[in-house]
């Protein structure tokens, strides 16, 4: 056989046997789109409140703002999450900065957690919210709450 036939032939064996559409490669992992809006429900001090995350989402890096809202409109706190997302987990950092409670304008600190992410027809968030520090008067338990994100524009 000649060399440069041997060659072709080596040629053609390695390129077929470094395929990537070989059924051993392992399915790409689906990373949960988080950016849009999140609503969900919160007891504050015995008072319901409606917490809304406005999200954006780059590669896995997740901010926005935060809010903690009345029915009739009050609100009773203003934050900016920062987060990570691993997979179907959002471990989160809402920052409250000076005024952030407008009832309390010297009030700072930091609420987090770890969410659960749950994507489908109806996307869901659930997990814990707890104080991580504060220099607030307002009594604030470690709770579970589930967010769900809200089609439509921004979602």
């Amino acid at each position: 056989m000649s060399t440069r036939l041997l060659a072709t032939l080596l040629c053609i064996v390695t390129a077929w046997g470094c395929n990537d559409s070989s059924p051993n490669n392992p399915a790409a992992v689906t990373q949960a789109t988080l950016t849009g809006r999140w609503t969900g429900d919160l007891i504050v001090q015995g008072v319901t409140g409606r917490m809304t995350w406005t999200l954006s989402q780059t590669g896995t890096s997740v901010t926005g703002p935060v809010t903690i809202g009345l029915p009739n409109g009050v609100v009773l706190l203003n934050g900016t999450l920062s987060g990570t997302l691993t997979g179907t987990s959002l471990d989160y950092t809402i920052a409250v900065a000076a005024s952030g409670v407008p009832d309390q304008p010297a009030c700072t600190g930091q609420l987090g957690g770890t969410m659960t992410v749950t994507t489908g027809t109806v996307s869901t968030m659930t997990g814990p919210i707890a104080v991580r520090s504060t220099n607030c008067s307002i009594q604030f338990p470690t709770s579970n709450f589930t967010l769900t994100k809200q089609s439509g524009i921004g979602s």
